[in-house]
């Protein structure tokens, strides 16, 4: 991982039988800063992506079997330790726990940069017709609003150096264009194709939250990658950006894939 990049590093190995990468590296998190505490129906496609019982990762709801977070929270444990709980404000009670059974990575995933940031989580049963579970739709365009004001949600510290919070919170953060972006952190590193930034001063993610869903419009069009510098500072945090056409054929590719093999299972 670059050293311009604010992470926590856990080394984890995947268990056998997975098609993410073999390779163990960092994984960078982050947490809500600024924002509200809200209730699950608000969110109904945030999930929590959990180690042995404890949260880890943010994660979306993206279609009956998956689940979409960064690439660097699905490096790392035995799958078999793997659950996702869904439908619940509290990342550690209530709601539903799911297990997981497969784990897919960005083939082109770079842990120096956080390239491509980006995993499908496959759980065993389906998110569909749960209580408070609902599946969000990802962007379908390789335009991003820049300027706009999308929604990013999590568990987790409201300041750097604060412990987690047990109530999901969401904040609105302004989404910036790349010229800006560039701009912002041309200090620290270069943005690639995939990535974009976006918040606002006092408002963003931080330390302990990152596979969360950034969402504009009722669609989701990033996932919480890192942060450069203090959490709700002036730099723009680093997301995931869905519209780009790499990102969208992987996301595509493998809900596809997943629904076609459910439909072999019911014919």
């Amino acid at each position: 991982m670059a050293p311009w990049m604010f992470a926590i590093v856990v080394t984890i190995v995947l268990s056998e039988g997975t098609s993410a990468t073999e390779d163990t590296e960092p994984r960078a998190v982050g947490r809500i800063v600024g924002g509200r505490d809200v209730e699950i129906d608000e969110f109904p496609y945030q999930l929590s992506l959990q180690n042995n019982g404890y949260h880890i990762c943010g994660a979306s709801a993206v279609a009956a079997r998956l689940a979409l977070t960064a690439g660097h929270c699905c490096i790392g444990t035995n799958i078999s330790n793997l659950t996702i709980r869904a439908g619940s404000k509290s990342h550690d009670e209530g709601g539903i726990v799911f297990m997981v059974n497969r784990v897919s990575l960005h083939p082109e995933y770079d842990d120096t940069n956080l390239n491509y940031d980006v995993c499908v989580v496959r759980i065993i049963g389906t998110f569909l017709e749960k209580p408070n579970v609902k599946v969000v739709q990802v962007t379908n365009s390789g335009i991003i609003p820049t300027g706009g004001l999308g929604t990013v949600s999590g568990w987790g510290a409201v300041e750097t150096n604060g412990n987690a919070v047990r109530n999901l919170r969401a904040t609105r953060v302004q989404i910036w264009t790349t010229a800006d972006c560039h701009s912002q952190i041309q200090n620290y590193g270069t943005p690639t194709a995939s990535m974009l930034c976006a918040g606002n001063f006092g408002n963003s993610i931080c330390v302990g939250d990152s596979g969360g869903p950034l969402v504009y419009d009722r669609r989701q069009i990033g996932i919480v990658s890192f942060i450069m510098n203090e959490c709700g500072g002036s730099i723009p945090a680093v997301y995931t950006r869905l519209s780009n056409q790499n990102v969208r054929n992987f996301i595509r590719q493998q809900i596809d894939n997943d629904q076609q093999r459910m439909s072999l299972v019911k014919g």
